[in-house]
């Protein structure tokens, strides 16, 4: 008969291997166990507090809209076509916070890439837009006419017209909160 191993076992009759082996596994457990989560930031509760989001570009324009808060900014304008015919593209990002019910939501983050031309015979002169988060299919063609005060359905895409191709900002405000 075999009996214990005299060296895995202290003079107390503890057995020594297996508590060697949890104490030099102990920190690789540690670090394979999931990190403890950050708290959600807290959604802002109020126009003052979403404004003070950090900025996601160059702001165009922000406000309020049915349920809505919303700040949309520009995000890189390169030129595509210069000369007789001047077109930029680019993207927009529009932070939005659902406030329906009188309760803030977490605000998210719209995407579109956009091309605007910003000049050519009058009947020519648009953005071009196309949702990029969520990805939807096709676009939108708002055909600007300067000078002329657009429809709220158009309103965000003027302003953006107007911030690439004439470096006009909040052209047509929105109603704040």
């Amino acid at each position: 008969m075999v009996g214990p191993d005299p060296q895995a076992q202290s003079e107390g009759g503890v057995t020594v291997r297996p508590l060697v082996l949890l104490i030099a596994l102990a920190p690789a457990a540690a670090m394979a166990a999931p990190a403890p989560k950050a708290p959600a930031p807290k959604a802002p509760a109020n126009a003052a507090d979403f404004a003070q989001l950090p900025a996601l570009g160059k702001l165009v324009e922000g406000g309020t809209e049915k349920d809505q808060r919303f700040r949309t900014y520009l995000v890189g304008k390169k030129p595509s076509s210069t000369g007789a015919i001047e077109i930029y593209v680019g993207e927009i990002h529009m932070r939005v916070q659902d406030i329906s019910g009188g309760m803030a939501r977490a605000p998210g983050v719209l995407k579109w890439k956009y091309a605007a031309r910003c000049s050519g015979d009058a009947n020519t002169i648009s953005v071009y837009t196309e949702s990029i988060q969520p990805r939807e299919k096709g676009g939108h063609l708002v055909q600007v006419i300067p000078g002329t005060q657009p429809d709220n359905a158009d309103r965000t895409w003027y302003n953006v017209w107007y911030a690439v191709c004439l470096d006009e900002f909040d052209k047509y405000p929105r109603t704040q909160e």
